[in-house]
This record gives structure tokens, C-alpha cells and sequence, in this order.
């Protein structure tokens, strides 16, 4: 069983998604120190809105911004102008990007490697990373461990998930109601949001979602027949070890010949 969705539809408010996805701390850090063994070029897969990118252009480094929702690039256009910094920002489908260059450095964040919703994209998102990375570079990324006890504990029924204040600044309430299927690892997310406006009308807003949950194992063998090695896997951004219950697979990998 699943909720039909469209993996775009939660990624077009771009105000929306500064307001609950938090600032740079969010693992700036881990991704800021491996530029700064790496160096430049850097690729930004999965850009977003500039939340990891444009500090790191405020650091000095030659950095590259893709991202396939228009409204997340200008958003991040804005914001690299605001800080007086140069980004070249790509629209493109990561799963078909020919950039004509290679880089030091090629991640994704925001756990944007679930966004790619079954394994031949997964592959072609692979294929993409290992022909524009470096031979002695360095692709890094995170996404959710699968905790089984976790996954869809609700069944799809609809439950509180916080709230947060808009750029008119109202309390925005938001509710989810979502749905793992084991068959293809994909967790289907509704997400409501409910907010009043200045004359005191109700608004409502729904979003659906699917992302998609690879094992431990899974994984590696999904980096290791496309082209790469897992040089480090950790639990956290902390660089906490790798342990059955942690929160996130962060995977710092390596290219091999395919």
C-alpha cells in the first residue's frame, strides 16, 4: 500500500523549507571540515536553498550548486547575493548531469540521497558522482538509518508533527500522516499545514513524499558495484561510530575503477 505523491511538491515553498530545516550547524560542520581537506572544486548535489553552499562560498572555495526544483535555486541565487558571494547554480536532474568538469569534493545533504526513490535511480545518481569526482577525491553523503522499530509506527494516521513560524510570521501547525511499505523501503509521507491568516481564515496546505531506506549492507554493496569504496561510515555528524540504533549512515567514499 502507498500515497501517491510527488517527490517535488515539498520542495517548491522555499520559504517553507528554511523555516523547518534549520541553519548551517545542521552538518555544515562535518561537510565544511572535508572541504577544507579536500579543497576546491566542490559540487553541491541536492542544493536546496543554499544552506551548505553559500557558506562555503563565503569561505573562499570554487563551489557548484545543482538542484532539479527552480524555486530552491533562486532561493539560493538570493541569498549568495545577499552575501556577496559567486556560486554557479545548475537546474538539472542529478541522475543526468554532464558539467564538463570534475571535482575535489562531490557531496549531498538534507538526507537528499533518499530522495532518489528506487535503486536504478540511485545508480544513475552514482554514475553521475563517479564521473565527475576526481580520481583522489571525495564523495560524502548521509541518510537515515532504517530502525525497523521506527518505521511507520502510525499506519497512516495522522499525528502531530510541531510547529513553526512562517515568513508573515504566523504559527504554522503541522501534522503527518505516513506509511512504510517493506516491499520497496519506501516510507510515504503526508504532511499538513494548518496556519491562520490576518483576517483569521483557516489555510491548509498538503505536501506528499515518498523516500526511500537502504540497509547498512544494502548500501555498501550499492556504492561498491557502482564505482566506489566506503572509506568511513558514522552514526552521526559527531563522528560517532556506526551502531545498530544511530540516527544516520554519514558515508565519506572513496572512487574506484568501473
Amino acid at each position: 500500500m502507498s500515497i501517491n505523491h510527488d517527490n517535488l511538491e515539498e520542495y517548491r515553498d522555499a520559504d517553507t523549507y528554511d523555516s523547518i530545516n534549520g541553519g548551517f550547524e545542521i552538518g555544515g560542520n562535518f561537510y565544511m571540515n572535508l572541504a577544507r581537506e579536500y579543497g576546491s572544486p566542490i559540487l553541491e548535489i541536492a542544493c536546496g536553498t543554499g544552506r551548505i553552499t553559500v557558506p562555503m562560498a563565503e569561505q573562499g572555495y570554487d563551489i557548484t550548486g545543482v538542484d532539479i526544483t527552480q524555486e530552491m535555486l533562486e532561493a539560493a541565487r538570493q541569498k549568495a547575493t545577499q552575501h556577496g558571494v559567486s556560486v554557479k547554480w545548475v537546474h538539472g536532474d542529478a541522475r543526468n548531469l554532464e558539467l564538463q568538469r570534475t571535482y575535489r569534493m562531490i557531496f549531498t545533504t538534507g538526507n537528499s540521497f533518499q530522495a532518489f526513490s528506487d535503486r536504478h535511480s540511485q545508480e544513475r545518481l552514482l554514475l553521475t558522482v563517479h564521473k565527475h569526482l576526481d580520481s583522489n577525491g571525495v564523495f560524502a553523503f548521509e541518510t537515515r538509518n532504517p530502525i525497523m522499530s521506527q518505521l511507520s509506527t502510525s499506519n497512516g494516521k495522522e499525528e502531530d508533527a510541531g510547529t513553526y513560524v512562517n515568513k508573515e510570521g504566523r504559527t504554522v501547525f503541522v501534522t503527518e500522516r505516513c506509511l512504510y511499505d517493506h516491499r520497496t523501503q519506501l516510507e510515504h509521507y503526508v504532511t499538513r499545514r494548518r496556519w491562520k491568516t490576518k483576517s483569521s481564515a483557516e489555510e491548509i496546505s498538503d505536501t506528499r513524499i515518498a523516500i526511500r531506506y537502504v540497509f547498512p549492507q544494502e548500501l555498501e554493496a550499492l556504492l561498491h558495484y557502482n564505482g566506489f569504496y566506503m572509506e568511513q561510515m558514522y552514526g552521526n555528524f559527531d563522528l560517532s561510530p556506526f551502531q545498530s540504533d544511530s540516527p544516520l549512515m554519514v558515508c565519506v567514499c572513496r572512487k574506484r575503477p568501473i
